[in-house]
């Protein structure tokens, strides 16, 4: 018999049971978030953001459905005010969480983020918002890069790197001509009929191997520069073409497929 038969029976405890209910958790300022996947989602062009995440940052490496436009971003814990992942992973996020926190995340300072297995929740000082993740096959980059001190870089010929200036790059236009070599050189038509060509300042420049013609498409370019606020860089390849951008917090890199590339001889 128990010397002591009336003494209560302890519920067993999982040590920091509450840091195990999410695969990742981060609390970021409302424009910072909004940026992230702003950046992320290319104004529409990518509708499910696949996100995979470490415990020292959050990469993305995805290419559009069309393939005409592939995005290459890391995003460093200073990125955040908080941030934490129970090991490495990825998760898919609909790109339709960014109407979720303009519509209904209006007035705060900052959102904590928490990813579950299948869910992710959003919250503020006084609102939740409860969603899933999504489950589909998307489409990867097959080109392999590397990270230089500007951003990334695929393993192609490049032909021409430019520090540029943003705000001169956002034009509107179906096509936009970019001649490059010594000098850079946009060039539109023109809905009264004709064509415009102008000199663009070039801040930096360094391995030009040769000088060319590359024309991307004007809706893209256009979309892309718009995400961009200060310098970047302009990388030219025997291939795509890259803008890139790379800070302390992120390094960003967009990748557009040339509709038209010549050479010269």
């Amino acid at each position: 018999m128990s010397s002591n038969p009336t003494q209560p029976q302890t519920q067993p405890q999982t040590p920091n049971q509450t840091q195990t209910l999410y695969k990742l958790r981060i609390v970021a300022s409302k424009p910072k978030l909004r940026k992230l996947v702003e950046f992320a989602t290319i104004d529409g062009e990518i509708e499910t953001m696949w996100l995979r995440y470490t415990p020292s940052h959050i990469f993305q490496r995805q290419i559009n459905d069309a393939q005409t436009i592939a995005v290459l971003a890391k995003y460093n814990r200073s990125f955040f005010t908080e941030y934490a992942t129970s090991g490495e992973g990825s998760v898919k996020i609909p790109s339709t969480i960014d109407k979720v926190l303009n519509k209904y995340f209006k007035e705060v300072d900052s959102i904590e983020v928490a990813v579950g297995e299948n869910s992710i929740v959003l919250k503020s000082r006084d609102e939740v918002y409860e969603g899933s993740l999504v489950e589909i096959d998307l489409p990867d980059i097959s080109i392999e890069f590397t990270e230089s001190e500007y951003g990334f870089v695929p393993n192609l010929k490049v032909q021409g790197v430019y520090g540029i200036d943003s705000e001169e790059w956002s034009i509107k236009a179906d096509e936009v001509k970019i001649s490059y070599g010594d000098t850079l050189k946009l060039t539109v038509a023109l809905e009264e009929g004709g064509k415009y060509t102008r000199s663009v300042k070039v801040l930096d420049k360094r391995d030009v191997s040769t000088s060319g013609v590359v024309v991307v498409d004007g809706k893209m370019l256009k979309s892309v520069i718009d995400l961009f606020s200060g310098p970047l860089y302009l990388i030219i390849t025997d291939g795509p073409v890259i803008f890139t951008q790379k800070t302390t917090d992120y390094t960003i890199s967009y990748i557009l497929a040339p509709k038209i590339v010549e050479e010269a001889v």
